[in-house]
Parts: structure tokens; sequence; C-alpha cells
């Protein structure tokens, strides 16, 4: 399974006044540094729990469909989903997406159908194609943990710019942003 970013998100979930604060600066000196630090901190909790905090889209590539009629998504929530397309031995070929039943909100997001009533692409690899709209929506919509573990990601990795040695161990994250993530991140039982 592969996936592919093909619209980001609109913007990010915190604004420069509220890291800004968040961080007690005032000058705007430093602004670009803390914007570029807040996309990547964003970036490594949305990899982290599998939940894409804004709105965005994306495509994930499949080999089959699972002769089960079900599929859990890697990413989520999904919002939507926009597009499937198999390849075919005569080019792509759309599928209805109402043929799908979607469970977006779930932990993680599931894709289901009648099973057996899905064509097999022509090609081997990455013959299927959904095209889906993820995320938790607007700025508003992100869960209050997140954009808190955010902030602190955000402000330690910007007062950290190094790494920080706990003993023997080596602090990447915050054991606090951990432990406000634990709860978002999508487990698989394989």
């Amino acid at each position: 399974m592969s996936l592919i970013q093909t619209a980001p998100p609109a913007g990010e979930p915190l604004g420069l006044a509220d890291l800004k604060a968040f961080l007690r600066l005032d000058g705007v000196e430093e602004d670009a540094l803390v914007l570029s630090t807040a996309a990547a901190a964003r970036a490594h909790l949305e990899a982290m729990t599998g939940r894409l905090f804004l709105r965005q889209g994306w495509r994930i590539l499949r080999d089959a469909f699972p002769p089960t009629g079900r599929l859990t998504l890697p990413i989520g929530p999904i919002l939507s989903l926009d597009a499937v397309t198999v390849a075919g031995e005569g080019g792509p070929v759309a599928l209805a997406v109402d043929r799908f039943l979607l469970d977006g909100t779930a932990a993680p997001p599931r894709l289901a159908w009648r099973a057996g009533s899905m064509p097999q692409p022509a090609i081997p690899l990455a013959g299927i194609a959904l095209d889906v709209t993820a995320g938790f929506g607007t700025a508003e919509d992100v869960p209050p943990s997140l954009l808190q573990a955010l902030r602190l990601l955000t402000a330690h990795w910007f007062e950290n710019r190094a790494l920080i040695a706990v003993g023997h161990e080596v602090a990447v994250i915050p054991r606090m942003v951990e432990d406000l993530v634990a709860p978002f991140i999508m487990r698989r039982i394989a």
C-alpha cells in the first residue's frame, strides 16, 4: 500500500499568534522558524498517530481488493471517499463510490463492499487507487489534546535544537506529548 498526498492542508491548525503566545515570543525575527517548526511537529504527530489534523486529499494505492470485502485504511479520519479507480486492460476504470460503505471515523477507518463484487486490476502492483478526503476538518475540529501536543512539541523543538539526554535515553519527544497523543494512535491488529 502506498500513500500520495493529492491536496495539502490549506493551512496549519495553530496560528502564529497562538504559537508565539505559548512560546512567550514578542519579536518577528523568529516567526519563520516558529511556523516551520510547527509544520514539522504537525507532520510528525500525524505520522505518529495516523490521524490527519486538517482536511487534505490523499490517494491510497493498493495491489488488489481483499476477498473479504473489507479494507482498513492507513490514515484517518476519512471525511469522504471521492473516487475509486482500477487499472483495466484498456486503461483506468472508474468504479461508482456508492458501491462502497465507508466508516471514516473508526480507528482505523474501514471500507466495505459486497465480497467478490470488485474487479481485480490488470496489473500486479498498485492497480487500485482510492482517492479520499481525510482529516478532522478545520482547525476548530482538531481535538484540544492534539492541539496541546502540537504546542508542546513545537516548543520543545524550538527551544531544544539538539537532542536531550535523560539518563541513558535521548528524549526526542517529551513524555507529556506522547501521553497526549496516545489515545489517538491507530492500532492495527493483524
